[in-house]
């Protein structure tokens, strides 16, 4: 099966243990990349440093940097201070930690439109692009931008050739979308980040669209969303690296950090692999007949008789180990 590179979210690789412990994790679980908060990004300014953790990520092979998601980028005239604190914080980390996207979510009080949203996103996707990275849009079903496709159509109107769209499975299929609709409906030139994860049929009893995706993210594979054919759409728009995975449950937060790093890992590349199988040749089916006698264990009858193998003395062992005596 092919090699693919996995990006961390951030719920992926969340824990408990000090930040530059938790990525040596993800790149001891085979992840090339990882995403940071913006509460990340304030705990690593605070702390250690960007300069600091950019090396623990050399070292550990992350190359893919991710940040986000920011809020409230578009002009408001009621952003607080912190707000300006957050967008500080994002644009000094993106150029400390050379970062490859910073995403950006839609509007989720339903009170801007996206048409008033557009001026702002041209202006982001400038910074951006003189800070080294890609800006990239996360709709979400409850934003003013609730449908992938819809999305679509806002970062194409945009024009901007650095603004980019993220499109998340669990976002992506409880917003209405098909495969087929995603397939017609997605720009190939706007697509830029895919993330993948598994969910029931439907939106547990009780929870919103938003709970759900903060608590029952399933680990890739293990839900009843096909995966394998999101992952061939995607790929027929495009798309081909790296795969973003996000787990947010409360079996998975229980794991050890490392623990839970490779079994998202393993089951990523399980769906991935399924994938890339799809199309190719069936396996050859095992035998059913009798095997044929093995060229190793036949004797001829015919010639002249094999000198016996010579004995060779067994080593002495001590008793109830594997051990020379």
């Amino acid at each position: 099966m092919l090699e693919h590179d996995l990006l961390a979210t951030s719920s992926t690789w969340a824990g408990d243990e000090p930040i530059g412990d938790r990525v040596r994790a993800v790149g001891d679980a085979g992840f090339a990349g990882l995403s940071l908060t913006v509460g990340d990004l304030h705990e690593v300014r605070a702390t250690m440093g960007f300069a600091a953790l950019r090396r623990v990520l050399d070292r550990a092979g992350i190359v893919w940097v991710q940040l986000g998601p920011l809020d409230r980028w578009w002009t408001s005239a009621d952003r607080s201070a912190d707000e300006e604190a957050d967008r500080g914080v994002v644009f000094e980390a993106t150029a400390a930690l050379r970062a490859w996207q910073v995403v950006v979510r839609a509007d989720t009080t339903l009170t801007v439109t996206p048409n008033a949203m557009l001026d702002d996103w041209i202006a982001l996707a400038q910074r951006t692009e003189h800070l080294g990275a890609q800006l990239v849009l996360e709709p979400e079903p409850w934003s003013n931008l609730p449908t992938v496709e819809r999305a679509s159509r806002f970062v194409t109107a945009a024009g901007h050739p650095n603004g980019g769209l993220l499109l998340d499975a669990m976002h992506t299929l409880r917003g209405g979308s098909t495969l087929a609709s995603v397939h017609e409906g997605v720009a190939p030139s706007a697509l830029a980040a895919v993330e993948l994860s598994d969910g029931l049929l439907h939106t547990p009893a009780g929870m919103t669209l938003a709970e759900e995706s903060r608590a029952a993210r399933h680990l890739p594979g293990s839900g009843a969303w096909d995966l394998p054919g999101f992952v061939r759409t995607v790929r027929d728009l495009g798309f081909d690296e790296p795969w973003g995975v996000e787990v947010r449950t409360a079996a998975h937060r229980a794991m050890p950090t490392a623990e839970a790093l490779r079994t998202a890992a393993a089951a990523t590349r399980a769906v991935l692999d399924a994938a890339d199988a799809f199309g190719a040749p069936a396996a050859p089916a095992m035998p059913s007949t009798p095997a044929p006698t093995s060229a190793v264990d036949y004797e001829s009858s015919h010639g002249a008789p094999r000198s016996p193998m010579p004995t060779l003395p067994t080593p002495r062992r001590e008793a109830d180990s594997g051990a020379p005596a």
